[in-house]
């Protein structure tokens, strides 16, 4: 592959700007600016909807505003002064902090994240329209003019370019609030370009623009130094070029400078500036990031050498399926091309490695930041692939003879054949250009289909923005401008462009300074609901006052003169407005928000006061319990904020209610219980009363993609309906005296594998309930029983006083599939029996007392996705 000599590079003919604007690159820079408008509207949303924290945007964002205001990387932790250099060296924070001249706003961080993660596809196409010209078979003249046939070329590009903007790892990384990481996929490849350019100038800015980027950034830098002394050095040399041989020391000399450089530069942020600052926070001299890689070690030197003297354990690492998930990820929505130039995506491997063999999922699920400076490389590798396929298939596509036209006359298919062939160059290059394009964009749409962010992507997870969220920036336009500030951690990125602020409670005793605290007490406050309202019951007994306070949010200052909380403040608990009820206490309806990409759920449940409601006697209940009737959750448990700020004894009759749990991790089937209490007035009418003391409210199941599903409806028809993907087993028992009970089994179709959950309705229906008689479900591999569930019918807790003549029942059983499964017949058996003496039902019409529901063998366990990975508790509800 020859490399233009300087001279030929200058000898360009001049073109208009105007006309280098061609169509391709107007689409490129549509594309450009529609992802900037989709990610940064998604982002805003994210961070308006309070779903980013102090930690990462609100310590970053302070430590990005304190460099604009001179004081390097400066931000607050743990009550005193400090700076970021005690977890990470990232210069490029100072560098971009100007951007708080212009725009003093937490959102100039989002926005300039998704501008220089959408403007890398311009290297990018860039990159790939140099590699594939110099593929070309009749590239440029030496005069420089182009061939008109060229421009085929273009249409490949475009499509790389284009599936660089649906990579999910690079989409998730501007999501995730804000960090360093993604600022380096810019520079990266501008360097690849900048090195097939032979812009060497231009090649030295990036080198140096992405070894400040990160501590680790700086080992991305020396291999692009390296790189650029090997294409421009080396391999020059070994080619030959007609040109003169001096002509590649320069690259030569400026690759391997920039990478020994940025070698020594690693070698003092990691080992040097980070421990020295390190130790005046967490009292060890070195990076607590070394401590992230599991069985091998906790320092370099630990992990070093496992690496060396142990493959066995390193192979064992490598080898589990989620980490091969993550490589696969990299070069799939690449279409695999990355796989034909290996030295290029090589170039990441120590970051590769970094983020594949810790002990800390997000790193190797591609979900964070950590994949963004990785990824980058692998679509730099896809356009050295793409032009490695281009070189070798037109290399024989030559021709543009008319001579076909001298065949003797054959079919017009032959003859079309010939055409073809004898006019490749015009014919079956642009044919080739759109089957590459295809090719990659096909892998793009499948990858963005499973795990994109944006619109349609697999990962979409819009953030809801309420007017609870909105009524934020009422509180913080109250806070002086140089105020010191302790905020809940969900408000602290909203409030970080100041020197001094801190996470609640920090900051309210020495080393802090806080002067003003703002708590949100319905988002994440990383406190308990009762820790919290005793802290500021302590602040508002010593020199704190109240400011402002509603619907949650508390606005509190030292030496402010209120000490009383504000009655709007309350306002998350109750609905303004009072109403007028003749019963103590009625139970109105439930609802629930759910997060699907963290399978959080939050149930809210609504409730009226009545003049005669006894606090001591008539406070509601509600309980969580799963198909088998065990209990998930319950208030006590974990108290709901609404409860502990505004309790019972506090009610007042007309008050309208509505009280939300703490965020709940629940598993892929559950249902909401209220139990009776004196005076309630119960249940709403799409309630089944399931016990004496309790009715079903609220009945809610995980779909395959991981959101929950609302069963209202099923509730109204006392039914669970006849899905496409639910297989219907129906049978008749025979009660004697004429009379039979009818049963309905649904079975939804779903894999199952050992340990998960198998969910198996049953509807039952006659004229009455046989007496004494119980339900028996048997899971069984080759005849012998694996687990059962015998028992009275039941929904989420036993019937007791429900009527088998007024309503047909529903019997809802959950089984697991053994841990220890092996391979074998697995069937389900369902019957009646009579608990006393053994007896069974028969079967109407036949012979037999059970129905057999036949199941496919259990396959392997699924991979834990990030979410099961990070946060053990949600595993239960992994699709």
């Amino acid at each position: 592959m020859a490399f233009p000599t300087a001279a030929k590079l200058n000898s360009r003919r001049r073109v208009p700007y105007r006309a280098s604007l061609d169509l391709y690159n107007l689409l490129l820079a549509g594309l450009i600016l529609l992802y900037t408008a989709i990610f940064t509207r998604l982002a805003f949303a994210q961070h308006a909807g309070m779903r980013t924290h102090k930690a990462d945007l609100g310590q970053i964002a302070q430590a990005v505003w304190n460099s604009s205001r001179g004081r390097f990387v400066e931000m607050t932790d743990n009550g005193f002064i400090a700076t970021r250099m005690t977890d990470h060296v990232e210069p490029i924070l100072a560098l971009i902090s100007p951007v708080l001249w212009v725009w003093n706003d937490v959102r100039a961080l989002l926005l300039l994240q998704v501008a220089v993660a959408a403007l890398g596809a311009w290297p990018l196409y860039e990159l790939a329209v140099t590699l594939l010209e110099r593929a070309h078979p009749d590239r440029e003249s030496a005069a420089g003019a182009r061939r008109p046939h060229c421009g085929w070329i273009k249409v490949p590009a475009l499509a790389l370019a284009t599936a660089y903007l649906l990579l999910p790892q690079l989409q998730s990384a501007v999501l995730t609030e804000f960090h360093a990481a993604p600022l380096a996929v810019l520079p990266v490849l501008w360097a690849f370009w900048a090195v097939e350019t032979r812009h060497w100038g231009q090649v030295a800015s990036a080198v140096v623009l992405t070894a400040l980027v990160k501590e680790e950034m700086a080992l991305l830098a020396a291999g692009l130094g390296l790189w650029a002394a090997w294409r421009g050095g080396v391999l020059a040399r070994l080619e030959r070029r007609r040109h003169e041989a001096r002509e590649t020391w320069l690259p030569l000399l400026l690759g391997s400078g920039l990478a020994l450089a940025a070698l020594v530069w690693f070698y003092l942020a990691t080992f040097i500036i980070v421990p020295a600052h390190a130790v005046e926070v967490y009292g060890v001299a070195e990076s607590s990031y070394f401590r992230r890689y599991g069985a091998l070690g906790d320092s370099p030197a630990d992990i070093l050498r496992n690496l060396a003297t142990q493959p066995g354990l390193v192979w064992s690492i490598v080898g589990e399926p989620a980490r091969w998930a993550y490589l696969i990820g990299l070069a799939a929505p690449l279409g695999f091309l990355a796989l034909l130039a290996p030295e290029a995506a090589l170039l990441c491997l120590p970051v590769l490695l970094a983020n594949l063999l810790s002990a800390y999922p997000a790193q190797y699920y591609g979900e964070f930041h950590y994949s963004a400076p990785v990824v980058v490389y692998f679509a730099a590798a896809t356009a050295f692939g793409m032009a490695r396929v281009w070189r070798l298939a037109t290399r024989r596509l030559t021709r543009s003879s008319p001579g076909f036209q001298h065949l003797p006359a054959f079919s017009p298919t032959t003859m079309a054949a010939a055409a073809l062939l004898q006019n490749s160059r015009t014919a079956l290059r642009p044919l080739l250009a759109f089957l590459l394009a295809l090719w990659l964009l096909g892998w793009a749409v499948q990858g963005y289909g499973t795990a994109g962010r944006g619109p349609g992507g697999g990962r979409y997870d819009p953030t809801p923005v309420t007017a609870h969220h909105r009524l934020l920036a009422r509180f913080t336009a109250q806070l002086p401008a140089g105020a010191a500030v302790t905020a809940t951690a969900a408000v602290h990125p909203h409030v970080s462009l100041r020197r001094y602020v801190y996470q609640f409670p920090i900051g309210l005793e020495p080393p802090g300074r806080a002067d003003w605290a703002l708590l949100d007490v319905t988002t994440a406050t990383d406190m308990a609901p009762g820790d919290v309202r005793a802290t500021v019951e302590a602040m508002l007994a010593g020199e704190w006052g109240v400011v402002d306070g509603a619907d949650g949010f508390l606005l509190l200052a030292k030496g402010a003169a209120n000490k009383q909380i504000p009655p709007a403040f309350y306002d998350f608990a109750r609905t303004p407005g009072a109403v007028e009820t003749d019963a103590p206490l009625t139970f109105t309806g439930v609802e629930l928000a759910d997060w699907p990409r963290w399978r959080q759920s939050w149930v809210t449940t609504h409730w009226m006061v009545g003049e005669d409601f006894d606090p001591a006697r008539m406070a509601p209940a509600l309980a969580l319990r799963d198909p088998a009737g065990d209990l998930l959750y319950r208030w006590a448990d974990a108290m709901p904020p609404a409860l502990v700020w505004y309790p019972p004894d506090q009610w007042q009759p007309g008050d309208r209610l509505h009280l939300t749990t703490l965020p709940l991790y629940l598993p892929q089937s559950w249902g909401v219980v209220v139990e009776r209490t004196p005076g309630l007035v119960w249940p709403p009418q799409e309630a089944i009363v399931v016990g004496e003391q309790a009715a079903l409210v609220g009945l809610y199941r995980r779909d395959s993609d991981g959101v929950l599903l609302a069963l209202d409806e099923q509730l109204h028809q006392r039914a669970w309906p006849v899905a496409q993907d639910t297989a219907r087993t129906a049978a008749r028992f025979d009660l004697g005296n004429g009379e039979q009970l009818a049963l309905a089994a649904w079975l939804p179709a779903a894999e199952r594998w050992p340990g998960a959950p198998l969910d198996l309705w049953l509807r039952w229906e006659g004229a009455a309930w046989p007496a004494g008689a119980d339900v028996f479900v048997h899971l069984r591999r080759d005849g012998e029983t694996q687990d059962q569930q015998d028992g009275a019918p039941r929904l989420v807790i036993p019937y007791s006083s429900a009527s088998l003549q007024t309503d047909p029942w529903l019997d809802w059983r959950q089984m697991r599939v053994p841990v220890d499964a092996a391979p074998g017949e697995w069937t389900l058996a369902v019957g009646l029996y009579h608990p006393a003496s053994g007896e069974r039902l028969p079967l109407a019409g036949g012979p037999g007392t059970e129905v057999i529901i036949p199941l496919p063998p259990p396959r392997d366990p699924p991979v834990a996705d990030q979410t099961c990975a990070l946060i053990p508790a949600s595993c239960a509800s992994q699709p």
